[in-house]
């Protein structure tokens, strides 16, 4: 059973491990060269390299979909659940209403992750117990990105579940096959919390004891992206409460330093053009990233970059050319995406769309934002263009139609689509590639996570000037801080104007529903008054739909402002059920409260 076991998983996580840290694609190599038993692996520098590399490549295999979308997107309010401009009802539309049960989790075996935590684990393990084969910076520095990988994974799991098995041991590795007892209960939420902080904690004291990491830093984890996460772990455990883990302002406090660390100790710096983060590989503002492409050797992976592409927009790749779209329109890499989404020439009538621009032929639609969503952005800012909506599609005779001169006794929105995740053309082919980075984090998460942190303690000059910093470079040479800076005002109002901020800086990038969960409008207060529950939570809150006809959705109603993503009554639903099958299998588990199981 062990050389099976090590067959199975090490041919995958020594992908790389001898090859040059020179590209992307050098060190994200999923091929194997060899099989590896116990008596042959561990036994030079190189394998061990080679395992954090291969690890890089089942972060971005697995777990990638998951973070950037999946969780943090699909329930949160921003995603239209009803039928699409193409006739088609879309993709889990039953998570997007929030409808989740025993036999509706969305996620198995607690999103996946432990199969990661058990190859860190051991990756733990082998160093503790090498003899000589790394120095001890070199450990050190392998040693402070696992701890910092293991705390991330738990904290994943920790705001999905609450307390969670903790397993920290390669039981399996050290010869325990009992099935019986390799069960393990769940921890509760406090004793979860505090095995992430201790994580954390060694991570950034080995960091600190070491130089020692890969060249390729934002590919890799790294003391910054600790410290970004110890940030986020510390905020949370400040405001949000679960199972026997309740809130307290210290660790609000706490999190202040770690956002204030990143955001001035590590040289990263916000991208003077939005989209340069989306256009160019390792930007100046990622602090951790998953490597998609090398434009060194022409190999991409373009899996995750297929998903947000095809699944938004209802756009195969391969139909994009390689100077212009297929029917003329500007390249999507000069600073705007090409809008080709449909209009009812009257809003009042059901049916009858009608293109303003030339026909494009689309495929199957499976996401679509609301359309409060890109009515929330200002035109003058340069964010909203990743949007396929009103402005700057052409009809007939030319003319324009913009948010200040769009006629809506004549034309509605018929939908919302998003390629935030751009193609380039690369030399030498004839379609578009994914040539990007998928930014897991990134400086904008330091900065408005420190926002948050002023607003706790009251300082709202701090709260002005995060909030001024993002919207400064958002609308670029057009930046007028007396006509679009924020002017702070009560607690509540301020972590809305965070909340709206999120919503325009990290649209779809599976942000939403963390942001619901922690932003409240009483400092201090209950569970309920987390934005999940409250208006401010609803996508379209503050928009001016009285005397703005034209903001109106999909469907020809009025665009929401006030409508929760929970009702109260559903306060068990913050955290995801448990799928019956690991129920079933492993009787130590037990399920989350409200979801009504045998074993609850």
């Amino acid at each position: 059973m062990k050389n099976i076991f090590y067959k199975i998983t090490l041919a995958t996580l020594v992908a790389g491990a001898v090859l040059a840290a020179t590209s992307c694609s050098d060190e994200l190599d999923l091929t194997p060269s060899d099989y590896y038993t116990p008596q042959n692996f561990w036994k030079d520098k190189s394998q061990f390299e080679g395992f954090i590399t291969a690890q890089a490549n089942m972060f971005r295999a697995n777990y990638t979909q998951q973070v950037l979308f999946e969780a943090g997107d699909i329930r949160s309010g921003v995603l239209w659940s009803g039928t699409l401009p193409d006739g088609s009802g879309g993709a889990n539309s039953t998570y997007i209403m929030n409808s989740y049960s025993d036999a509706h989790t969305q996620f198995t075996n607690f999103g996946g992750w432990f199969g990661y935590i058990a190859n860190i684990n051991e990756f733990i393990y082998r160093i503790d117990n090498q003899e000589g084969i790394l120095t001890t910076d070199e450990a050190n520095g392998l040693l402070a990105m696992s701890y910092g990988q293991r705390a991330y994974c738990y904290f994943q799991m920790y705001r999905m579940y609450g307390g969670v098995p903790l397993r920290t041991e390669p039981d399996v590795i050290l010869g325990e096959y009992t099935p019986s007892k390799l069960y393990k209960p769940r921890a509760t939420a406090e004793e979860t919390l505090t095995q992430i902080k201790s994580d954390i904690d060694k991570s950034l004291t080995l960091f600190n004891s070491s130089s020692y990491q890969f060249s390729s830093k934002n590919y890799y984890w790294s003391k910054a992206a600790t410290e970004l996460l110890a940030g986020q772990v510390y905020l949370w455990s400040g405001k949000v409460s679960t199972g026997d883990h309740q809130a307290n302002d210290g660790d609000v406090a706490t999190a202040k330093t770690y956002f204030s660390n990143v955001i001035n100790n590590y040289n990263y710096r916000l991208e003077d053009d939005y989209f340069n983060i989306w256009l160019t590989p390792q930007s100046n503002e990622a602090i951790f990233s998953v490597c998609y492409s090398s434009n060194s050797d022409g190999n991409y992976y373009n899996g995750l970059t297929n998903f947000n592409w095809a699944y938004l927009t209802g756009r195969a790749i391969g139909s994009y050319w390689s100077d212009l779209g297929p029917q003329g329109y500007d390249k999507i890499t000069d600073g705007s995406a090409q809008r080709f989404c449909q209009y009812t020439t009257n809003p009042n009538i059901a049916g009858g769309r009608n293109e303003l621009g030339e026909s494009l032929s689309l495929g199957v639609q499976r996401y679509m934002c609301k359309n409060a969503l890109f009515f929330q952005f200002n035109e003058k800012d340069q964010r909203s263009d990743a949007f396929y909506p009103v402005y700057d599609v052409k009809d007939n005779e030319q003319n324009i139609y913009k948010l200040d001169n769009f006629d809506p006794t004549q034309y509605k929105l018929a939908g919302t689509f998003v390629i935030k995740f751009r193609y380039s053309h690369v030399d030498g082919q004839q379609y578009w590639q994914g040539v990007v980075d998928m930014p897991i984090y990134r400086l904008p998460d330091a900065i408005l996570g420190l926002a948050e942190c002023y607003n706790y303690e009251g300082n709202n000059n701090g709260v002005k000037s995060c909030i001024n910093q993002l919207r400064e470079r958002a609308y670029g040479s057009d930046w007028n801080e007396a006509t679009y800076g924020y002017t702070p005002g009560s607690f509540r109002q301020n972590e809305s104007e965070i909340m709206r901020e999120y919503d325009r800086e990290f649209y779809l990038e599976g942000r939403r529903w963390w942001n619901l969960r922690r932003l409240t409008t009483v400092k201090g207060g209950s569970q309920t008054d987390h934005f999940v529950f409250q208006p401010e939570g609803c996508v379209g809150f503050g928009l001016p739909v009285g005397s703005s006809p034209w903001m109106i959705e999909n469907d020809g109603t009025v665009c929401e402002t006030i409508e929760t993503v929970l009702p109260t009554s559903m306060e068990y639903r913050l955290l995801w059920p448990i799928d019956n099958e690991l129920l079933g299998s492993d009787p130590e588990i037990k399920q989350n409260p409200g979801y009504g199981t045998p074993n609850n």
